[in-house]
């Protein structure tokens, strides 16, 4: 199927079989890379929280005595050994959510991103799979 696109500068048109996969395949590997990072921040989140029930303190006590969201970061990482990811994940949260969050609520999170996970490889099979947290490969 072809359709044609004007704009200010002329025409062109697009075979939307083609341009459709050459946009998914440009596309699709940093978007399952994005939701692999959040599932990755989120479950090392998870484990500190079910570790210590008192890590929201000591992460906001951090963010607090820092000067800067550099040297946050690697508070963060020092003291309680989390990832570069996932200490500027925690960084640019809002701080309503960064306060409220719970073990179950950073479970239901990772159900969502599963979900999203499902639908993107379901849109894209079978050229395409997804690999939560591990790889992404083309099914030849």
């Amino acid at each position: 199927m072809e359709t044609t696109i004007r704009n200010k500068s002329g025409e062109s048109t697009l075979t939307i079989k083609g341009d459709f996969y050459q946009i998914l395949d440009e596309n699709f590997k940093e978007i399952c890379k994005a939701i692999t990072n959040k599932v990755k921040s989120l479950k090392e989140l998870k484990a500190l929280l079910d570790a210590d029930d008192q890590v929201l303190n000591t992460i906001v006590l951090i963010i607090k005595k820092s000067s800067t969201p550099e040297g946050a970061a690697i508070k963060l990482q020092e003291e309680l050994g989390m990832s570069k990811m996932a200490a500027k994940y925690l960084l640019n949260m809002p701080l309503f959510t960064l306060v409220s969050l719970t073990a179950e609520g950073i479970e239901q999170e990772l159900a969502e991103y599963r979900k999203q996970m499902e639908a993107i490889s379901a849109l894209c099979q079978p050229e395409i799979e997804f690999i939560e947290c591990d790889d992404i490969k083309r099914i030849p």
